[in-house]
């Protein structure tokens, strides 16, 4: 094993654990919801917040695995960096469901009172994405294909835009066409990734 693979692994350490606590937190709330005695009144809405935010981990898990080369990334600072995206991805989890069942549960009202913290949670984490994003291809940029290059930009600035447009828009029918755009986006940005 290179000393370089086994820095990635100590350096992973922290990182899956922020992720894994993310993944954790959705799971546990939706299983509290579930089992829970209080009654609960579902929204489709909430629930494909919250499976948003855990595609949002799942992906940053497969992220990780494409920085491992990335001496720079296991200097303090940049590691501190990543360990804030994480927190804050962390923080997204943890708001995507409510976490202390009460008498009664309407995952609608959840939503539309929790929907400005969620969304402005996704648009900070998406925006430190978007800037790891340039820090990890920014070179690569100028020498894409202009088409690629700008697709890239376009993706990034609509991870970072459609969240922001999500803390003001009220009309729940823009949140479902919006969170569609965002599921669409995230496919088909990780859809060619592999562990590999």
């Amino acid at each position: 094993m290179t000393p370089e693979i086994r820095a990635f692994e100590f350096a992973l350490g922290l990182f899956s654990v922020l992720i894994g606590l993310a993944v954790a937190d959705i799971a546990t709330s939706f299983h509290r919801l579930v089992r829970g005695k209080s009654a609960v009144r579902w929204d489709p809405l909430a629930l494909l917040a919250a499976l948003y935010a855990l595609l949002m981990a799942i992906g940053m898990w497969f992220d990780l695995w494409g920085i491992r080369d990335v001496t720079s990334t296991r200097h303090f600072v940049l590691y501190l960096c990543l360990i804030v995206q994480l927190f804050v991805l962390f923080l997204v989890a943890a708001a995507s469901l409510p976490d202390e069942p009460g008498h009664e549960i309407d995952l609608r009202q959840y939503y539309a009172g929790n929907r400005r913290y969620f969304w402005s949670l996704v648009a900070i984490y998406q925006a430190i994405y978007f800037a790891f994003g340039l820090y990890f291809v920014g070179a690569l940029l100028s020498r894409m294909p202009r088409g690629l290059a700008i697709g890239f930009l376009v993706q990034m600035i609509a991870l970072v835009a459609l969240p922001l447009a999500l803390v003001v828009l009220r009309s729940r029918l823009a949140h479902y066409v919006v969170l569609g755009v965002l599921f669409t986006v995230n496919v088909w940005h990780y859809a060619h990734y592999s562990i590999a």
